[in-house]
């Protein structure tokens, strides 16, 4: 019985000399989303040592058990989400606060802690089964307060309960452990979803968006494992939105793009723009910078956008309007503002947001634009009273006078049983229809019987090249719309009444700016024609049939 004592008693001494003196365990490391098993050597057993909290940190025998997982452990049912590669037995676990929904259950590193559409307010993280000296430090960004200080191991960061949602957070570990392990944490926020990976004090989330973060990833690893989640961008900072757009000058082609809120173009010049283009170049929201413009002689454009030309530079065609607009999630967070220079005005104030900005009827062309984006609702970058100017005739009021008599009248002329006559002596037949042109009082009248159609100013033909008189009547070239065709010029007009063959009419002239009457024939006159109000010709071509008699005295 003794001798098989002493047998088994030197058998485990000869197998005690032989276990080594390192013990090994297998750590876990993800890579091309396969689960690789690594050696681990565990420490010897070191001096003792302070942890971050002044405690004093396990050594020796203890020490090594702690950072050697147990191969039970490590082959254990349950696969976490995302396998640590950490080396030794400390665990990271951590639990979301988030809004309506309170505090979750707590999760290991590797696991999503919120994740459902719901804003987080605070998070509070620990390490446990620690065999280094140290600690983990978290900070959260709140939309409303900024950044919070540091809490550590166990405490709360941010503000449970108050509504203020968690925009941005960082953690990073102290001691010890900073030499030993990294830390990799992801966020996914509201709008841009998950982003990539954060590691060591790195900012993960976003900045100026006010876009929640709704769900927290965290990895504990070994700094001798490699790490393979993509850690391009796991912070977005919102810049403002910035323009560059260009334009196309009648002389000089088009010009270097430039920047909002530089001028584009040549407000110091007698240039004009033929052709515009913007983009954006850069955005913090989805969308696009959209825009149009027209001339006098062809009117709106279709909208384009992105760099895209509008106008038609190179024809000769000069833009005398313009419209912009942001589309998008753009729209949604700023304002677009536009202004142009029209030469002989100067700089008229902003437009904005699809508003009309320059002029129409006056025959003005732009020399340049400036653009600004501002954060929605912000003050306008100046003056927004008049961005846009429109030419729109407006009839004289209606003269006082006495009772007119029982046949029609005028300064110089009547017109009894069908006969019009004048004081010096000019007679014609007109029967009880008709229309009539004063060369001297720059004047048209019309009746029909005793009742007056029309009466209006007009401007007839320069002194160069007058305006024939005589009886006449409306020819059968009466034309709405129609273009006037001379030596020298081709003009589209609506109402086209000539009285003289198909070359002498009345017609209107929107390019007369200046009013009409007066003495405006002698240096605004027509090639001959009568430049009649749109309101006056729009009536006489309406109500005046062809054969009418016209009387040019």
């Amino acid at each position: 019985m003794r001798r098989n004592v002493l047998i088994i008693l030197l058998a485990w001494l000869i197998f005690a000399g032989l276990a080594p003196a390192r013990i090994a365990a297998p750590a876990y490391s993800t890579e091309a989303g396969a689960l690789v098993q690594k050696s681990l050597l565990a420490l010897d057993a070191p001096a003792a040592q302070m942890d971050g909290d002044g405690e004093l940190a396990e050594t020796g025998k203890n020490q090594v058990l702690r950072q050697t997982r147990s191969v039970a452990a490590l082959a254990g049912t349950q696969e976490p989400t995302l396998s640590p590669a950490a080396s030794g037995n400390a665990e990271l676990v951590y639990t979301t606060y988030l809004q309506n929904a309170g505090w979750q259950a707590e999760v290991r590193e590797g696991a999503i802690s919120g994740g459902a559409a719901s804003p987080i307010e605070a998070i509070q993280v620990r390490l446990t089964h620690l065999a280094e000296a140290g600690n983990i430090s978290y900070q959260t960004y709140r939309q409303d307060s900024g950044w919070s200080g540091y809490a550590k191991n166990g405490e709360i960061a941010g503000t449970a309960g108050t509504g203020e949602a968690v925009e941005a957070l960082r953690f990073k570990l102290t001691g010890a452990l900073a030499g030993q392990y990294d830390l990799y944490y992801r966020v996914q926020t509201e709008r841009f979803g998950w982003l990539d990976w954060a590691t060591n004090g790195e900012t993960a989330g976003t900045d100026g968006f006010r876009y929640p973060i709704e769900g927290v990833e965290v990895v504990l690893m070994n700094k001798e494992q490699a790490f393979s989640g993509k850690r391009e961008q796991s912070f977005v900072k919102r810049t403002d939105p910035v323009l560059s757009y260009g334009s196309y000058l009648t002389a000089s082609g088009w010009q270097e793009p430039v920047l909002n809120p530089a001028q584009s173009g040549s407000p110091d010049s007698s240039q004009s723009l033929e052709g515009l283009q913007a983009k954006l170049a850069s955005q913090p929201y989805p969308g696009s910078v959209t825009y149009r413009a027209a001339t006098s002689e062809n009117g709106w454009f279709e909208w384009t956008q992105d760099g895209l030309e509008a106008g038609l530079p190179g024809t000769g065609q000069n833009i005398e309007r313009i419209e912009m607009q942001l589309t998008d999630e753009l729209a949604a967070h700023y304002d677009i503002y536009y202004q142009v220079h029209v030469p002989g005005v100067g700089w008229l104030d902003w437009a904005k947001n699809g508003e009309t900005a320059g002029t129409q009827g006056y025959d003005y062309d732009i020399s340049a634009v400036q653009l600004q984006v501002v954060q929605k609702d912000a003050p306008a970058p100046g003056n927004t009273a008049v961005a846009f100017m429109k030419y729109v005739p407006k009839p004289p009021p209606a003269p006082v006078a006495p009772p007119l008599p029982a046949y029609p009248t005028g300064p110089d002329w009547t017109v009894q049983e069908g006969i019009f006559r004048t004081n010096a002596g000019t007679n014609y037949y007109v029967g009880s229809s008709y229309i009539i042109v004063s060369i001297a009082y720059q004047r048209v009248w019309a009746y029909i019987g005793s009742q007056q159609i029309v009466n209006a100013p007009v401007i007839t033909g320069r002194p160069s090249m007058p305006t024939p008189r005589g009886l006449f009547a409306i020819q059968p070239y009466k034309e709405s719309p129609s273009v006037l065709i001379g030596e020298d010029y081709e003009s589209p007009v609506q109402y086209w009444i000539p009285f003289l063959g198909n070359a002498y009419g009345l017609h209107d002239a929107s390019w007369q700016t200046q009013g009409f009457g007066g003495d405006l024939y002698l240096y605004l006159g027509s090639h001959g024609c009568v430049n009649t109000p749109y309101y006056a010709v729009q009536t006489l071509y309406n109500t005046y049939s062809v054969g009418t008699p016209v009387v040019v005295y």
